[in-house]
């Protein structure tokens, strides 16, 4: 794990300073993420965090992450890798009111103590660019390759060319 980041911030100031943060992370360290993904936690996100402030003087966050996770297919139960790489803009904002002011393409998220988790952030990303229902690219639903590789049975076909035979 890349430990080049704290913990915990403050948005104002790391906006003001124009901080980026980045590194990996482990899904061991995302509880919520863990939970949804097969293995041991040892996978690793890569992120990008940029603090910066926008025309209006909001602060923000461009997020960015990369990497990938393994999971189980819904549809054969098979462990896949699902490849991540989202990016995102998180407005930080004191209060609820606060997030109706952000520009409709802003992820709202509340910061009334002036203390930002960074791996929150990361947690939140991947949390969003998780699949709802994993499915391997790689496999088939379920009945269509037992289909196509069967021929379809017509007992009464040979009575009808029989029949189409006799009338001419």
């Amino acid at each position: 794990m890349s430990r080049d980041f704290p913990d915990w911030v403050n948005p104002e100031r790391a906006a003001s300073a124009r901080r980026d943060f980045a590194g990996t992370m482990p899904l061991a360290r995302l509880p919520r993420v863990a939970d949804l993904v097969v293995g041991d936690g040892d996978d690793e996100i890569r992120f990008v965090l940029a603090f910066s402030r926008n025309e209006l003087g909001q602060v923000k966050v461009d997020v960015e992450i990369s990497g990938r996770v393994q999971m189980r297919c819904q549809r054969t139960l098979a462990i896949f890798e699902q490849p991540l790489d989202s990016r995102s803009v998180v407005g930080v904002v004191a209060s609820e009111d606060d997030a109706d002011a952000l520009p409709d393409d802003y992820e709202p998220v509340l910061c009334p103590d002036q203390r930002l988790e960074l791996a929150s952030l990361v947690e939140e990303e991947v949390l969003l660019s998780l699949p709802l229902v994993p499915i391997d690219p790689a496999s088939s639903p379920v009945g269509q390759a037992v289909a196509e590789e069967e021929e379809t049975q017509r007992p009464f076909e040979v009575l009808a060319e029989l029949r189409k035979k006799r009338e001419t």
